[in-house]
């Protein structure tokens, strides 16, 4: 039984609920600055430290910056380079390589995550950049290789976006009071892949006299895309709903008009992921972010609300992270020299969480919010209850975690027998029969005491002293990163009670480096 419990299924450990982490993730800080040896920063968002920063030729000129493979590996766009690298991510270094040469400079990278496909746009000029889709499937043997790209007639392009879907990018001229607002079928299953299935102008950015595009956005619905442009005056943001291809109009006055988003030179954009509100910052040297709040059935009832708390002067990178509580946002108080600083803020009242010097950074236009914590971690959880040895203790022995490609040890403590019944199950709110958990197990003759997982599989422990310990060899595969499971132990003690056991604490493990 042990021996299979070691050895527990991929498929079984697949179905294990793998969610956001509101955590401890990491946030790449890249900078868009010529050389060769530019810095690049990781930051922990948890505690607001710097984990690590160095120079690197892999991070030349970044103009945008993706996490894939569930937090275990980073996709950098570079516009020097004329490249797109990659750096596998161990919680603390990355290692970087080439991924792509490209024909010239990368703007923007977009990840299909359930394609497996990267998508960049390239080429050998401004006006001649295509979208190119290149295999991001690790188990491929054409990984790194250029799958698809499109051919969108001549223009200036730079700032784009792919849905969280892969199915559609946004491609918008750099230019849009002149130029148009373009929607590209990026679904290769779609009869009509890599065509431009809509194209048009922004009504609001075409009546402005000058007008270009800061950055954009596609709902993870595909119902909206988001627009939003700086230039004379100081900018808006231009909503576009997809299905009735209208774009919506934030004034009940006549005419066409877009979302005012309270900040000058508006150019960081970040949408929550259920489209409820998004973020804006500014690059002026006063202002900061906002936040809009949505009424798509009202869009006149749409409101903005000036983060006062962010003071982020000359601010970029704007991004949020995967439970959309917090975000961040880069700032250079002087335009052209250091010291550049990462501000880490709560979205819902803008209060600032974590202020963290990037030193010799600037220039900083690259933030990317892993979307999944890196770090394995075993944590203790509820109470136990007493026994004649005292309170049974769960917990992972000395410097043990569960790390994928190691054995994690766990070690019950405080035995009067030296031998434990340990449980493990995948939840510690509910049984598999839909009984609540914490459970009161007075009815089996243990007042005072709980149980406190859903007991999937149980091992009987023995050790030669007061303590006892289990080992689980964990795969090493990428497929697993993120799943949680739950233990707690049950101590052999016919003095504890009627029912002859005492109940451990209960322990919460996810599975990570």
């Amino acid at each position: 039984m042990l021996d299979s419990m070691r050895h527990l299924s991929v498929a079984v450990l697949a179905a294990l609920p793998v969610s956001a982490q509101a955590g401890n993730e990491t946030i790449f800080v890249g900078t868009s600055t010529s050389g060769s040896t530019d810095l690049h920063a990781c930051v922990a968002s948890g505690p607001g430290s710097l984990v690590w920063q160095s120079p690197s030729p892999f991070t030349n000129n970044v103009t945008d910056a993706v996490w894939a493979d569930q937090g275990r590996r980073i996709y950098v766009g570079q516009s020097l380079g004329n490249q797109v690298s990659v750096a596998d991510w161990n919680g603390a270094t990355p290692t970087w390589s080439a991924f792509y040469a490209a024909p010239g400079a990368c703007y923007g990278l977009g990840l299909d995550a359930g394609r497996q496909r990267l998508w960049v746009l390239t080429g050998a000029s401004t006006s001649s950049r295509q979208l190119h889709c290149l295999d991001a499937d690790l188990g491929s043997p054409g990984y790194g290789t250029l799958l698809a790209s499109t051919n969108l007639a001549s223009a200036s392009r730079e700032r784009w976006e792919l849905s969280p879907s892969g199915n559609l990018a946004a491609v918008p001229h750099v230019f849009i009071n002149t130029g148009l607002f373009e929607l590209v079928d990026t679904n290769p299953s779609s009869p009509t892949f890599l065509q431009t299935l809509v194209s048009t102008p922004v009504p609001g950015a075409a009546s402005s006299g000058f007008a270009f595009v800061s950055a954009c956005e596609i709902s993870i619905d595909d119902a909206y895309a988001y627009v939003l442009y700086a230039g004379l005056g100081s900018g808006a943001l231009a909503v576009f709903d997809i299905a009735t291809s209208a774009w919506l109009d934030f004034d009940p006055a006549p005419g066409q008009q877009d979302m005012a988003v309270g900040v000058s030179v508006p150019n960081g954009l970040a949408l929550a992921p259920d489209r409820s509100f998004a973020l804006v910052a500014g690059g002026g040297s006063t202002t900061g972010v906002a936040r809009v709040d949505f009424d798509y059935g009202i869009p006149a009832n749409t409101t903005v609300t000036l983060f006062a708390a962010v003071v982020a002067p000359n601010c970029n990178g704007l991004s949020l992270s995967p439970e959309a509580t917090r975000a961040c946002v880069t700032s250079t108080p002087a335009s052209v020299s250091p010291p550049g600083t990462l501000i880490v803020f709560d979205v819902t009242s803008g209060g600032v969480l974590h202020t963290v010097p990037l030193g010799a950074m600037w220039n900083i236009y690259t933030t990317a919010w892993q979307a999944e914590s890196p770090t394995a971690t075993f944590d203790a959880f509820g109470v136990g209850c007493t026994g004649s040895s005292g309170v049974p203790v769960l917990a992972a022995a000395t410097g043990s975690r569960p790390a994928l490609g190691t054995t994690f040890v766990t070690e019950v403590s405080n035995l009067p027998y030296g031998i434990a019944v340990l449980q493990i199950g995948f939840s510690n709110t509910l049984t598999s029969t839909n009984v609540p958990l914490p459970l009161d197990l007075t009815i089996l003759g243990m007042p005072g005491c709980n149980l406190l997982v859903d007991p999937l599989a149980a091992f009987v422990l023995s050790g030669p002293g007061s303590t006892a310990s289990w080992s689980w060899a964990l795969p090493g595969g990428q497929s697993l990163f993120g799943a949680t499971f739950f233990a707690q132990a049950f101590s052999l003690d016919p003095a504890a009670n009627a029912f002859g056991f005492a109940a451990s604490n209960g322990g919460a493990g996810k599975l990570g480096y």
